[in-house]
């Protein structure tokens, strides 16, 4: 578990099972049906012919991987010759170890999460030496850029055109280059420059199943960027997408300044007396939100389908993980040991898998921040298959509870042990609890339908 290729494998404390030695009881027989992560556990040969039980996190890894290695996109990043990493998540993305990636001019590391295999999604971190610049790109998928530091400026221009727009970024930018547009990162400053980029190349490549033309194609995108002046600007358009509880705040901009400080819209959903904003950029169907919320606080556990993918920017904390179809309370149904764990910060990054609850902790002595990267437009749903919120703007799965048909497990409804897990936590680090016990009261959520 989180191994770089080509470099020796550690122990990675990381991503681990919890486990109190909780009675397995009946589970086996509830557990060989498959759920759409992959078999929540699954029978496997041993040495000797016995039959050995698998979990449902080592039987997601496996199958996903075995998908994974017989896709085109799979196949290219082979050939790519690039580092790799590859795990649930990664503790911080500043340290990784990355190597020379020809075709990118820099050195970089592949972040092959397993939820985002699955989401047929790609990540990278590469870095800009002082002075340098990457090679010149232009491809046929969408891609979302953060920057981790440096300073520098990015030039964008269509196929056969002279003129290059030119913008300047810094720590925490967001931008997110047109489709298929040439674009090249320049790094101005004395230090290197490190970026993070999550892309929709597998989804395209494996479409197309040739690499060749994903990054050969001479089309111009002219109706997303026909050479706009203000394009990489930081626009202030920031609409409701309703009236009712449900609503998410969309800004819609092709140019974050900084992540770290944006100010967000509140969220009156997932966490209580936090802040969450989604951002849509250059027409893409990959888009992504930040969301913020206080110390000694906690968001509600929901699942949804894996394609996204966050970064830590501020506090620390935990997420918890498990399969939904072992229901709303794991604890206290005797699954403990399937609740996966991970631990985050600033610099972190990690993706739930589909069809998983997964539910943000903040531990820190300060606000929670993130960013999320992931699909979603409200424009439409690329190559997504339709769906309810597509026609419906009103309805949002994840900001509806589960006894309304959504995905969302209200405070109200939770297994009590999240609860107190979540206190002992805060103890460790002399933090108090902030959560309101009323929220925890019977019909305390709002409907997702009620008005704001």
């Amino acid at each position: 578990m989180g191994a770089q290729t080509n470099v020796p494998r550690t122990a990675d404390p990381l991503v681990r099972t919890q486990a109190n030695g909780a009675n397995r009881r009946d589970r086996l027989s509830a557990l060989t049906r498959f759920a759409r992560s992959g078999s929540l556990a699954v029978r496997a040969n041993a040495p000797g012919n016995e039959e050995k039980w698998m979990s449902a996190k080592d039987s997601y890894v496996r199958t996903i991987k075995a998908a994974f290695e017989r896709s085109t996109f799979g196949d290219w990043q082979k050939e790519e010759d690039v580092r790799v990493y590859e795990d649930f998540a990664v503790e911080d993305v500043l340290a990784l170890d990355l190597a020379p990636w020809p075709r990118l001019g820099a050195n970089a590391c592949f972040l092959n999460l397993y939820p985002l295999m699955e989401g047929v999604r790609s990540m990278y971190v590469a870095e800009i030496p002082p002075g340098k610049a990457l090679e010149p790109e232009r491809h046929l998928y969408e891609k979302l850029v953060f920057i981790l530091e440096g300073q520098g400026t990015t030039e964008v221009w269509q196929e056969g055109e002279s003129q290059k727009h030119v913008f300047e970024w810094g720590r925490g930018t967001v931008f997110a280059p047109p489709l298929n547009t040439w674009h090249r990162m320049y790094n101005l400053s004395s230090k290197p420059a490190k970026l993070l980029c999550a892309t929709s190349a597998p989804q395209m490549m494996n479409g197309f199943r040739d690499a060749d033309f994903i990054f050969n194609c001479p089309f111009s995108f002219r109706g997303r960027f026909n050479g706009e002046e203000s394009f990489f600007t930081q626009h202030n358009e920031r609409f409701l997408t309703s009236a009712l509880q449900s609503a998410l705040s969309v800004w819609e901009t092709n140019l974050i300044n900084d992540a770290f400080t944006a100010e967000l819209d509140a969220d009156l959903t997932k966490a209580e007396a936090g802040g969450l904003t989604v951002f849509e950029m250059a027409g893409n169907a990959l888009v992504g939100h930040i969301s913020e919320w206080p110390v000694g606080r906690y968001h509600k556990a929901h699942f949804h389908r894996a394609d996204a993918v966050l970064l830590g920017l501020r506090s620390e904390g935990y997420v918890l993980l498990w399969p939904s179809e072992l229901g709303g309370h794991p604890y206290e149904n005797g699954y403990s040991d399937e609740v996966v764990e991970v631990r985050w910060g600033f610099g972190s990054i990690y993706a739930p898998p589909g069809g998983w609850y997964h539910q943000h902790f903040n531990t820190g002595k300060e606000p929670a921040r993130h960013i999320a990267m992931r699909s979603g437009s409200r424009i439409g749903p690329g190559f997504s298959p339709l769906s309810r919120e597509h026609g419906d703007p009103n309805w949002i799965p994840t900001l509806a509870s589960v006894s309304q048909g959504g995905t969302l497990i209200n405070f109200e409804d939770e297994d009590p042990e999240i609860r107190r897990r979540y206190q002992e936590a805060l103890k460790l680090n002399r933090v108090k609890c902030q959560m309101p016990e009323a929220s925890y009261e019977r019909g305390a959520a709002k409907a997702w339908n009620a008005p704001r």
